[in-house]
């Protein structure tokens, strides 16, 4: 093998190893240093990782985005759950969802939810969509 083969597949290694490593890298989940959420932080840590993961993949998965409301009805998960993942993927760095603002008004696209109010619409980052 010449070394630009050896460099391509070690390339695809490396990616590859990326795809298998956690979002973050939480000693804990956030919280906001009161006994509950420390303890209901406690309580997500070994699944934080994936939660994210599920959320980001859900988001990608819909190239016209998603609200929040949308994200809980298709991961079955409660809107404190998924509203909290939500914030991790778009203010970590670099971020993996944004907000997108609509052409002609320049304001964040919105859509409505169930309860028949408007939400913005989540979509993946060129980071997140990788």
């Amino acid at each position: 093998m010449n070394s630009t083969s050896l460099s391509l597949i070690g390339k695809m290694i490396y990616e590859e190893s990326l795809k298998e490593m956690p979002l973050f890298q939480y000693l804990t989940a956030p919280h906001n240093n009161t006994e509950p959420s420390i303890d209901a932080a406690k309580s997500i840590k070994k699944a934080l990782n994936s939660m994210c993961s599920n959320v980001l993949k859900t988001v990608k998965s819909h190239p016209n985005g998603l609200t929040c409301d949308e994200i809980e009805d298709i991961l079955g998960m409660k809107h404190q759950t998924a509203s909290a993942r939500l914030r991790d993927l778009i203010t970590c760095q670099p971020p993996y969802v944004e907000f997108r603002n609509d052409p002609t008004t320049g304001k964040e696209k919105r859509r409505p939810t169930k309860s028949g109010r408007t939400a913005r619409i989540y979509y993946a980052t060129h980071h997140g969509a990788e």
